[in-house]
């Protein structure tokens, strides 16, 4: 097998365990990768020995501990889900992970942020900025956001295969809810444009297919839709997608530069719950609201702002 097939054997497992579009890119650049490395390779070697050497030569890069274990997963998904073959006790020097301490900004410089956003940036970015400290979301998750997932009368989002596939729902902001109206209205102009050009909504997996219907229906639409059709890159079809997460991300770094902060879009994320925890909330709400498994990694939130607040100094 080469290179080729082995990119489109592991491209069509993807597909069909239906994982992200972002995981079947990545997973087929780590096999290209990992497949010109064993070009000068002897062929009689173990797999297993094959990728102890791939992975001690990327830490000997010294990558960092994430792309290495990024790298690790691809080829293991390969060799199981594609090939029919697990791979054990996989030897190899590798990266360790680093125990950072999360930054979350403070409630003053997270004002300051999104104050900026809201008098530079679009509405429509601005108000997914928003929702992002509000509800606690990763950068993805509010614009990922069909009409459906909006229930209005509940003050409620359904987040839908959020981190590990899972959906949860979270209260929307009050101070947020009129934008919401808003931002619905606009989304329902894009759609009547899209009716009368017969022009489909992107639908998860094969939906479109099952469902001819859905790609035309309304309550599928996306709240925060992109300006511009675009071609599916799975389908190659003319479609409606959503907002990309450029926007956010371009909104949140220029704001940043005009004040003078150092603020990631995830970063927004940690300062919910950390902000949240510091008031009273309750953690196993915090835990639901931000779909952790755990709960001690919610804990950690306020774990990491007490060793930032609470200095022997100030007893002094």
């Amino acid at each position: 097998m080469n290179t080729d097939q082995a990119v489109r054997r592991l491209s069509e497992v993807v597909r069909r365990k239906h994982l992200a579009l972002a995981t079947e890119r990545t997973y087929c650049a780590w096999l290209r990768r990992y497949c010109d490395f064993l070009n000068g390779l002897p062929l009689h070697l173990p797999s297993e020995h094959k990728l102890e050497r791939f992975l001690t030569v990327l830490a000997k890069n010294d990558v960092a501990a994430s792309t290495q274990n990024q790298a690790f997963n691809a080829i293991i998904f390969f060799y199981k889900e594609a090939l029919g073959t697990e791979l054990k006790n996989v030897q190899s020097l590798r990266a360790r992970r680093p125990a950072h301490i999360r930054h979350a900004p403070t409630p003053q410089e997270t004002w300051q942020l999104i104050k900026t956003i809201q008098s530079d940036a679009p509405f429509t970015t601005s108000l997914a900025v928003r929702l992002l400290y509000g509800c606690g979301l990763r950068v993805s998750e509010p614009l990922n956001l069909r009409i459906k997932d909006v229930n209005l009368e509940a003050a409620q989002l359904t987040i839908r295969a959020g981190k590990g596939g899972k959906d949860r729902v979270v209260a929307i902001p009050c101070s947020t809810l009129e934008d919401l109206r808003e931002q619905i209205q606009a989304a329902r102009a894009v759609w009547r444009r899209d009716q009368q050009d017969q022009m489909p909504v992107a639908l998860p997996h094969q939906l479109a297919r099952k469902y001819p219907a859905a790609q035309f229906d309304w309550h599928w639409a996306w709240l925060f839709p992109a300006n511009k059709p675009c071609l599916d890159p799975r389908t190659g079809k003319l479609v409606r997608w959503r907002l990309h997460e450029a926007h956010v991300q371009r909104a949140v770094r220029t704001a940043c530069r005009k004040t003078g902060l150092f603020i990631l879009p995830h970063e927004l994320r940690h300062a919910y719950a950390t902000h949240c925890l510091n008031r009273g909330a309750n953690p196993r709400a915090i835990q639901e609201a931000m779909g952790h498994q755990s709960l001690e990694t919610t804990m950690g939130y306020l774990h990491a702002e007490a060793l930032t607040v609470a200095s022997p100094l100030d007893a002094v």
